[in-house]
């Protein structure tokens, strides 16, 4: 049964978006580059890679992203010039490269040329494996067909394009120009290249959104059948983001009109044929999101949810965050101070984490409820070769306030998250976190 507004709103609170366990509040500049290069000599395994592309045309106010806003073309090969430094700096030439990321800012703020550099750049690291995929952001209003067809002949197998709204209304609040039939011309030339997993971006919680012009974004976009749609809450956070205080706060949805926009984006896809995947994604029930969501083996790490928990990601570019056995690393988030590490060969890393043998269980403990939902106790211990009744000694005190909340059940050592659980689930995480920081500037739990 669907709650209600006023349910779920009783109860959410600030808290992290554990996108990472330990979460980045956690993280300390005692990790540098010399953990990073470690880590990366000792894999052996197949990885994942991601590449960070920062800039940006225009600067939409809504953004959260790590990005700059720049016109000049030059910067582009200046930006190409330092990952190759960085590359050199890697030091493997003999990576197994299992899937690719390029995220954003904007890859194809990139001209054909320097999208072509860029992928040759990564081939550097080593070879992508028979099948690998290869994933790349779009903005629908600066991607042009040719360079749909240049990403297709670099490898491309998915494009994630960000939408957003379709409301002119919407998108001047924001300041994001996008002509809608860009956006169909983006999802057919990638289908047309047999690009799959195709999916599409949208946000609620926007100024001057209503449950009517949502409704006509999710005709807009259905028209084109992605495979897969996200659906985030907008996170107003202007100490944070400053670009947001051009946003007109008092346009926004409040919290029971917020809310009420995202249950009717739910229930039109799940009308539509979509199945729902962990908080806020929707997949086609054959798409490989929703088929090892139905097998509970679904895994969500920085680029988002995954059917591959077993890959190291290796980050490049400024702001990248490698995530690899036992160690997460981010790079400087300045671009200026990047560049400047990258050309005189100083630390490119800002912060990171090792993970104690602790960290590493509830670090899986929390992937567990936030992709699938419920947690096998034993399962989980037999995995990290544990005792976990030992490991969590006070468990039934730390579930006490989520079972009478209704969030969670429990039974013969089995954790379930509740229907109202789901559209909290992150409080439901916070009860095994050990790293809470308060005063940390989260957003809102939904």
């Amino acid at each position: 049964m669907v709650p209600t507004p006023a349910q779920v709103l009783a109860l959410d609170r600030p808290g992290p978006r554990y996108t990472s366990y330990p979460t980045v509040p956690a993280w300390t500049s005692e990790v540098g580059d010399d953990d990073l290069d470690r880590a990366i000599a000792a894999l052996d395994a197949p990885v994942s890679v991601y590449v960070h592309v920062p800039f940006c045309k225009e600067q939409c106010w809504f953004c959260g992203c790590n990005q700059v806003v720049s016109r000049r073309r030059s910067a582009g090969d200046e930006y190409l010039t330092r990952l190759e430094r960085e590359l050199e700096r890697v030091g493997r030439r003999d990576l197994r490269i299992s899937r690719l990321h390029v995220g954003g800012g904007t890859p194809t703020w990139l001209d054909i040329p320097q999208l072509e550099r860029l992928f040759s750049l990564v081939d550097r690291l080593g070879n992508r494996l028979p099948g690998a995929e290869v994933s790349v952001e779009v903005d629908p209003d600066l991607t042009s067909p040719e360079q749909i067809d240049t990403l297709a002949a670099c490898g491309t197998t998915r494009v994630s394009v960000g939408v957003q709204s379709t409301d002119p209304q919407v998108l001047a609040a924001v300041h994001r120009p996008q002509d809608t039939a860009r956006v169909r011309a983006c999802l057919e030339r990638s289908r047309h290249h047999g690009m799959r997993g195709l999916n599409v971006d949208l946000v609620y919680g926007l100024p001057y959104q209503t449950p009517e012009n949502l409704q006509t974004t999710l005709t807009d976009v259905l028209v084109h059948a992605p495979d897969r749609l996200a659906v985030y809450s907008y996170a107003h956070v202007p100490w944070s983001k400053p670009h947001q205080k051009n946003i007109d706060a008092e346009r926004l949805p409040g919290p029971v009109e917020k809310l009420r926009l995202f249950l009717l984006a739910e229930q039109r896809l799940l009308d539509e044929g979509y199945v729902k995947i962990g908080m806020d994604h929707f997949a086609r029930p054959d798409d490989e999101l929703a088929v090892a969501a139905a097998a509970g083996v679904l895994h969500r790490n920085f680029m988002g949810y995954t059917t591959r928990a077993d890959l190291p990601v290796v980050g490049l570019g400024v702001s990248a965050i490698s995530e690899l056995p036992g160690l997460y690393t981010q790079a400087h988030t300045h671009l200026g101070t990047w560049n400047r590490a990258v050309d005189h060969g100083a630390h490119r890393i800002e912060r990171g984490i090792r993970l104690t043998t602790r960290d590493r269980v509830v670090k899986d403990v929390i992937s567990e409820l936030m992709c699938n939902l419920r947690l096998d106790e034993a399962a989980l211990a037999s995995r990290h070769g544990i005792d976990f009744a030992a490991t969590f000694p006070d468990l039934d005190a730390r579930l006490a306030p989520l079972v009478a909340q209704g969030l969670v059940e429990r039974e013969a050592g089995v954790l379930q998250v509740t229907e109202l659980g789901r559209y909290l689930v992150r409080l439901v995480a916070m009860g095994f976190d050990d790293h809470l920081h308060e005063g940390a500037g989260y957003s809102r739990a939904i």
